[in-house]
């Protein structure tokens, strides 16, 4: 598990990567359409990814703001605005639904989030060009919206095997924070209060001298945490693995230590 500063930096390089996808097989692979409303792109393929691997709302803020600014580029900015909304309201949509999709099929989630693309660039062309300009438009919307749900499956099906989805699955509770995870995971696990997490983080750090990895949580919400379901304290505190529990803010982090290096002989 990651903390809540290591799945943010995560996501952020992610969002990052994935803006400068949609520009790119935006701008790069881009046809203008028969009579000149518009242009045929790859783009649909980032948007539907940033829904699935960042998530409704991330996706949509990335999705939104890097196809708009594809639009600005190629000179459509007349586009942006509709775009922006109409981009982000589509990974929006595949971000919700593949996250609420069993696990088998949840990849058919795709179809209709893309398919708001035509239907959303048909409402904004009627209202620009009238309603003969935008009706021929429909059908190479379609195309391109399905073209890159096709290529966004096979692509999603290849990175699913990655820990990429891995936040799909697992929810972390808000009521504890690991402030503190070892690379290979912990030896034992230090948890206290937000108050005293000082002391576990010092005492984690002596503990690391002598070879021992130590998690180190910081507990908000001491009477949720204690309530909540196994396999969400599971996250926290696995089957198995020592801990020591602090509540004393009296205890030094020596005793901490010493208590944690106890615990780990015992198992």
């Amino acid at each position: 598990m990651q903390t809540k500063q290591a799945q943010s930096i995560r996501r952020l390089t992610t969002a990052g990567v994935l803006a400068a996808a949609i520009v790119l097989l935006t701008t790069l692979v881009s046809l203008p359409m028969p009579g000149g409303l518009g242009y045929i792109n790859l783009g649909d393929v980032g948007v539907l990814l940033a829904g699935m691997m960042l998530g409704g709302g991330w996706g949509a803020l990335c999705a939104g703001a890097a196809s708009a600014l594809a639009d600005v580029l190629l000179g459509y900015t007349v586009y942006a605005p509709a775009t922006f909304i109409i981009k982000g309201l589509v990974a929006l949509v595949a971000g919700v639904l593949f996250a609420r999709t069993q696990k088998k099929i949840r990849f058919a989630a795709l179809y209709p989030a893309a398919l708001i693309v035509p239907a959303g660039y048909f409402f904004y062309e009627v209202l620009l060009y009238g309603m003969a300009s935008a009706v021929p438009n429909i059908l190479f919307n379609t195309m391109q919206c399905l073209v890159g749900a096709i290529v966004a499956t096979a692509l999603g099906l290849m990175l699913q095997k990655t820990k990429l989805f891995e936040k799909e699955t697992t929810v972390v509770p808000s009521c504890a924070e690991i402030l503190r995870e070892p690379k290979h995971g912990p030896d034992v696990i230090l948890i206290a209060a937000r108050a005293n997490a000082e002391l576990i983080k010092k005492a984690g750090d002596m503990l690391s001298v002598q070879g021992i990895m130590a998690r180190v949580i910081a507990v908000d919400d001491a009477v949720v945490f204690e309530k909540l379901p196994a396999a969400q304290r599971e996250q926290f505190l696995p089957e198995g693995k020592p801990f020591v529990r602090v509540d004393d803010p009296d205890t030094t982090p020596k005793a901490i230590m010493q208590a944690a290096v106890e615990a780990k002989g015992n198992v």
